[in-house]
């Protein structure tokens, strides 16, 4: 029996408010309201930390509330702790296969925009990809390899361990089709992680892995430059205006954080006289330009 002078319990424990739970939640991740669903997984996390030795006397209802607070933290990854999100990617990276629409890559990318210095993100994006090495959720459950770490070794085995070859890559994404011991979905899921375990592998130091899009005039023309790909935007009366008003006025360089040895490191990668190499040295002049006083 529940302790009747134990109201918090009761409040927990009701049928009507886990339902009423459960809704709340389901509707702060079906319209991805990060910042919601962050609050209210840190609230739970602590309710339940408080009372966990009433709750636990009560298997499925704490099983419950887990289950609520991983779809949580899930749906708000890029405000989580890094060591939390690093927890996730461990123990819980297939749980983002339970929610609609959710974009693992896009949440990933959001938080590591969220670390100031590149070197910390790599060494968080190193922490993540280990954190999949070492991921025993199973993935393909029809499949003879069964977890995410061995798919993981699998891969590594076909492909190498260093950021892979598009070659080799997309010859083991088309042997994962011809794989007949797995499903539609399994294929889908697996591809899913090779996708974040390849964007690990990628130094923020490189243009693939570079991960702000940076708005670069060139010769009167409006480019983003987004991993590692130079892109015209289409010629359009909002862009005429931007273009002039960008016209003598002080240039705001989006990637003031990264150290313009990080940027000439990145433009070295590029051929000389490639468009791609003369806008990342043009970002690289304005950066030395808004820095001088």
């Amino acid at each position: 029996m529940v302790n009747s002078n134990n109201n918090q319990f009761i409040t927990l424990t009701s049928s009507q408010f886990m339902q009423k739970l459960e809704d709340v939640a389901a509707r702060i991740i079906r319209f991805d309201e990060v910042k919601k669903a962050f609050d209210l997984s840190r609230a739970l996390a602590e309710k339940l930390e408080k009372k966990k030795i009433e709750v636990r006397r009560f298997p499925e209802v704490y099983d419950w509330y887990k289950k609520i607070i991983i779809k949580l933290r899930l749906a708000a990854l890029p405000l989580l702790d890094q060591s939390d999100v690093i927890d996730v990617f461990k123990n819980y990276f297939t749980w983002q296969f339970r929610l609609p629409d959710y974009d693992v890559l896009a949440k990933l990318e959001a938080k590591l925009l969220t670390i100031i210095i590149t070197e910390e993100r790599d060494e968080f994006k190193n922490k993540l990809r280990q954190a999949l090495l070492e991921n025993m959720e199973i993935i393909a459950s029809h499949a003879e390899i069964k977890t995410i770490a061995d798919w993981l070794k699998n891969y590594n085995a076909s492909v190498g361990t260093g950021p892979a070859d598009s070659l080799k890559k997309n010859q083991y994404l088309a042997g994962l089709k011809s794989n007949q011991s797995l499903t539609d979905f399994e294929r889908q899921k697996l591809q899913t992680l090779i996708a974040v375990y390849e964007l690990c592998k990628l130094s923020s130091f490189t243009p693939q892995g570079f991960e702000e899009t940076v708005p670069i005039i060139i010769d009167g023309k409006l480019y983003i430059f987004n991993h590692g790909v130079l892109e015209q935007v289409k010629p359009n009366k909002q862009v005429e205006e931007i273009l002039r008003a960008t016209e003598g006025s002080p240039q705001t360089n989006a990637t003031t954080h990264n150290s313009s040895t990080g940027l000439q490191q990145m433009a070295e990668q590029y051929p000389q006289g490639s468009l791609e190499r003369r806008a990342i040295e043009e970002e690289i002049a304005k950066s030395n330009k808004t820095k001088k006083p």
